[in-house]
């Protein structure tokens, strides 16, 4: 569960319907020759189904004991990273093994970022470790050959997760990453330069509005997301800086 970084209104979020965005980005980015990748399609769909292992997850989180909200996605135990991110990957690995490879992947670098050093991760890391080299070899890939292609999934997933994250991103200094700059104003997403192949496009994204003080218990939490709330986001181009 993602949830958004307000003091007072807490809004929050599924890792599936996050997904969802970052996949339908990728569907409408023209940059960078996308449309003409020869992985485009493995792309998209690792990229929505990164998430899928979050589903059981999300359908009734722990509860946070500090916040009494869903306990955040950068908050999970790594034995509870370990399944979800297993779950995801091991739904490709026999159909469509270079999807799996690209999830394995996302879950290493994800990681590694935040808890490499953490002795606490460290059968989380060898295990994902052997699953990467594994199916690198199976289909006869370097390091470098997953890179490239990854990379898209891992721009979507960063788009997506900061609209998600952050309700006034990029409106007090610009937010750039990947060459682009990028600005959140309301339900609007804002980008220099465009990538995108229609100049009008929106996305209704399901979002779960949070009591500030928490949950009493999660039957309580069980009832409030069974009622998303439907936000309709505009893409746009941020003509300047102001």
């Amino acid at each position: 569960m993602i949830v958004q970084r307000q003091r007072t209104d807490k809004i929050a979020v599924k890792q599936e319907d996050h997904a969802a965005l970052a996949a339908f980005i990728l569907e409408n980015w023209s940059a960078h020759s996308f449309p003409n990748h020869p992985d485009r399609a493995n792309i998209i769909t690792a990229t929505r189904e990164h998430d899928m292992g979050w589903r059981t997850f999300d359908a009734l989180p722990r509860l946070d004991a500090k916040t009494q909200l869903p306990v955040d996605f950068t908050k999970i135990t790594p034995q509870e990273a370990n399944a979800i991110w297993m779950e995801a990957s091991e739904k490709f690995i026999e159909s469509q093994p270079f999807v799996a490879l690209l999830i394995t992947h996302h879950a290493y670098t994800l990681h590694e970022a935040t808890s490499r050093r953490d002795s606490k991760w460290k059968q989380f890391f060898i295990d994902f470790a052997r699953r990467r080299a594994a199916l690198r070899d199976q289909l006869g890939l370097t390091h470098n050959d997953v890179e490239h292609p990854y990379s898209f999934v891992r721009m979507a997933d960063w788009f997506s997760l900061q609209f998600c994250l952050e309700p006034k991103l990029g409106q007090e200094n610009p937010e750039r990453y990947a060459g682009y700059t990028v600005k959140r104003e309301e339900s609007s997403y804002l980008f220099r330069p465009y990538p995108f192949s229609s100049r009008k496009l929106s996305y209704t994204l399901p979002v779960y509005p949070m009591p500030p003080k928490g949950f009493e218990n999660e039957k309580d939490l069980s009832a409030t997301l069974k009622k998303p709330v439907k936000v309709e986001i505009q893409f746009g181009a941020l003509e300047r800086w102001e």
